[in-house]
């Protein structure tokens, strides 16, 4: 009988623990010039698609690309939130394609150095994101510094992009070593290899890198798929505009929409038993 009870106890425990409804992907490189931001404008864009409702936030501080592919300038940023200048529905700002999202702005930069109160409100009004999404996509700066590591550390999955370029290689591995390495929270690690010429390239990049992560940091990372070097994705970025929309039958907007489908059928990470995203985050941005 007394085992019984515990394990009520247990499940009723369960329940009404904080369960996370949104997922939080973050884009990320060890260099720049990769195409991280057309990666996540285009992957929301074939996400939407398939009837998620995802939300980008553009945590590229002072580069700001997000707004630049969705041809539309926000009128508030992070900063503002942080300050009180403007609410959570005042800072998303809706783009011609049906996708929410967020500037960072000069309030990434800011969220390093919150204090209690600030760090108080931006929560408060972060926990309207889980009842507008189900799918947080978040854009970070390339390189290994601070603020790239605090939204991978508060993701559920990272995905890192690489080109065949050795120099993106290495600052790739250098990127996934610090975060295995260094910090006790260490996400799921998928690896798309962009610009590569064919299949065979992009399996060849990804064959190196998971040999080299396996031999000397004993971890693990998924082949996530690849984005082919396609001239009409140059031609969307020269009229500032998602591929997918710009030229939706091309080689490389067919990539994104199989890197879409991939990640709806993956199985979700078990939550249930995890903290709420919003007490993941204080944990990370108050560290």
């Amino acid at each position: 009988m007394n085992d019984q009870a515990q394990a009520l106890r247990d499940l009723v425990s369960k329940k009404n623990q904080p369960v996370q409804k949104m997922k939080i992907i973050t884009v990320t490189s060890g260099k720049g010039g990769v195409g991280k931001s057309n990666f996540t404008t285009n992957l929301a864009l074939s996400l939407k698609e398939y009837g998620k409702t995802p939300v980008i936030l553009d945590a590229d501080f002072g580069l700001a690309n997000v707004e630049i592919i969705l041809g539309q300038r926000p009128k508030y940023n992070l900063s503002h939130l942080i300050h009180k200048k403007c609410t959570f529905s005042e800072l998303v700002c809706e783009s011609q394609y049906g996708i929410p999202f967020i500037s960072g702005g000069s309030g990434v930069k800011d969220m390093l150095f919150l204090s209690q109160d600030e760090m108080d409100t931006i929560a408060n009004q972060l926990t309207e994101l889980e009842q507008r999404t189900d799918l947080l996509l978040i854009d970070t700066g390339a390189g290994i510094n601070e603020i790239v590591l605090k939204f991978c550390q508060l993701a559920d999955e990272v995905y890192v992009i690489v080109t065949p370029e050795p120099a993106s290689m290495t600052d790739a591995y250098a990127l996934i070593k610090t975060l295995v390495k260094d910090f006790s929270l260490t996400p799921q690690f998928n690896i798309v290899i962009n610009k590569a010429m064919n299949r065979e390239e992009a399996h060849d990049v990804y064959r190196k890198m998971a040999y080299v992560v396996k031999e000397f940091l004993q971890a693990s990372i998924r082949y996530a798929g690849y984005i082919p070097y396609d001239p009409k994705l140059f031609e969307a970025v020269k009229n500032q505009r998602p591929v997918i929309h710009y030229a939706p039958k091309c080689s490389a907007s067919e990539a994104y929409k199989a890197i879409g489908r991939s990640i709806l059928n993956m199985p979700e990470p078990e939550r249930s038993l995890k903290t709420s995203w919003l007490d993941k985050f204080k944990k990370v941005f108050s560290s």
